[in-house]
């Protein structure tokens, strides 16, 4: 860490107290960091100046010899919440390096924890905004919804692309243009987002949880085929943190039986299977653009489909299933599962820098392999010459076959996220979860999913993150002293 503007702040004990109150009233931090041979002394403040003023030092007295309380301060490898405490404390606090020497410092606006994911908004998303107030089409109406649909169009190389609210509204939308009955069967993963599961559910049919495969962490081609019976309708296929698994094996036994597949690629956005966008073999590809998502909308969602009747009944369910020709009058009963225009502009200035995001999250996955594979208990995703990951979330697994895995897992997180690393363990099985439980099968005992929540891990992965702070990512995960 270091500041460029850090000299505005840095006072020589021997300067002037004149000179001093002209440092800190530029700042406007009412503090200023005294220094002797580029070494912290104290940190004085304009009340610390007052009092010694009142008393008997003058203007163009030396600033050294203004009394203070006893200063602190932290070594540039802090303890985050120990920084976080001193802040509440003391309001500013100065970061030194081993030489002692004021390289930054922090407080309330200005501590920064390292995040799990952000969104970059830097490109035309101000501008594309403005232009949705300024013509007063704020609402799900207005030529910037059509503009993002067509543009993500072009992006995946799907014909048939609709809008949404959510990724979740996507998910539960794809489920509702199948026309199931009540207590018809769809398949899901059993290590996912919960957004699926309930999707299910919230449709009136029955979710049965799979087991997944550890290397992929996607459904398990196994599992589907223990699991399928004649009450089976459709498979929900999740590419998590951007995996995906042998789809051609599992969209041949669908087929075989007439089972609809739904692909959820809410973290798959950019991810490639056989050189063609992910979402392109099923019936239905769901994306999402939550803030952490690669491009983001805010909030948002996207289907694509392969059939165009299947988008257009979508369509009219998505609008409350009004009739396209006939203003409210309703062929269905439908849904409120739009998108808004304002959402749409942000989300075509995204696209517009996509293959730089997609990019960037390829290269932080391949940075952190490169750093921590000479640490034996991690495991990271091995490469699959079917399809290429686009990294929407880093992420690396303690080794299962470790004694105390999970503790150490846990441990770890822990450790790093005092540290100031947003990290976090992943999901947890949902057959785990009591809301879920009508949800498992008696034929599945889902041992890779268990294995998997108790190991994973996922890093900082914004397309806004630093070299350096990778590299005090990985200095840190090297030096814990748990898995040397």
């Amino acid at each position: 860490m270091s500041n460029s503007n850090i000299k505005n702040l840095l006072v020589d004990h021997n300067e002037t107290i004149r000179n001093a109150l002209k440092k800190i009233n530029l700042s406007g931090l009412k503090v200023c960091f005294l220094v002797k041979n580029n070494k912290l002394k104290n940190v004085i403040s304009d009340g610390d100046i007052r009092r010694s003023l009142l008393k008997s030092l003058e203007l163009s007295d030396k600033v050294k010899y203004v009394k203070s309380k006893k200063f602190i301060y932290v070594q540039e490898n802090y303890d985050f919440l120990d920084l976080q405490n001193k802040i509440s404390k003391y309001g500013i606090v100065p970061i030194l390096n081993k030489k002692g020497h004021v390289i930054d410092y922090a407080n309330e606006k200005r501590i920064r924890q390292i995040p799990q994911s952000e969104p970059l908004l830097k490109g035309n998303e101000l501008k594309y905004i403005s232009d949705t107030i300024k013509s007063g089409w704020i609402s799900s109406r207005g030529k910037y919804v059509n503009m993002f649909e067509k543009k993500f169009s072009s992006f995946v190389n799907n014909n048939y692309c609709l809008s949404t609210s959510s990724g979740t509204t996507a998910l539960q939308l794809a489920i509702s243009t199948l026309k199931l009955k009540q207590g018809d069967e769809i398949i899901v993963p059993d290590y996912t987002f919960v957004s699926p599961i309930n999707s299910i559910i919230h449709s009136k049919c029955k979710a049965v949880l799979a087991d997944i495969d550890p290397d992929t962490l996607c459904i398990s081609y196994d599992s589907i085929k223990k699991i399928t019976n004649k009450n089976t309708r459709a498979i929900i296929i999740v590419h998590l943190y951007g995996n995906s698994p042998d789809l051609e094996k599992v969209l041949s036994f669908c087929k075989k039986r007439k089972i609809s597949v739904i692909e959820d690629c809410a973290e798959a956005f950019g991810t490639r299977y056989k050189n063609k966008h992910a979402g392109n073999f099923g019936d239905f590809g769901t994306f999402s653009f939550f803030g952490n998502k690669t491009i983001s909308t805010g909030e948002g969602g996207m289907i694509i489909f392969r059939d165009k009747k299947k988008y257009e009944l979508a369509k009219k369910l998505r609008d409350h299933g009004m009739n396209q020709q006939k203003k409210y009058w309703h062929d269905e009963i439908g849904f409120n599962f739009r998108l808004t225009n304002m959402q749409a502009a942000i989300g075509c200035a995204q696209l517009e820098n996509a293959n730089s995001f997609i990019k960037k999250k390829i290269s932080i996955q391949r940075k952190y392999e490169s750093k921590l594979k000479i640490i034996k208990y991690l495991i990271f995703p091995s490469p699959k010459k079917y399809y290429i990951n686009s990294h929407w979330l880093s992420y690396m697994k303690i080794n299962p076959k470790l004694k105390d895995a999970k503790k150490l897992r846990d441990d770890l997180v822990y450790y790093l996220n005092q540290k100031g690393v947003e990290v976090r363990t992943g999901f947890y099985s949902a057959h785990l979860m009591d809301i879920y439980k009508n949800s498992k099968s008696k034929k599945i005992n889902y041992k890779n999913s268990k294995q998997i929540s108790n190991s994973i891990i996922t890093l900082p992965s914004s397309v806004n993150l630093k070299d350096k702070e990778i590299n005090y990512i990985c200095n840190l995960i090297l030096n814990y002293k748990l898995i040397k």
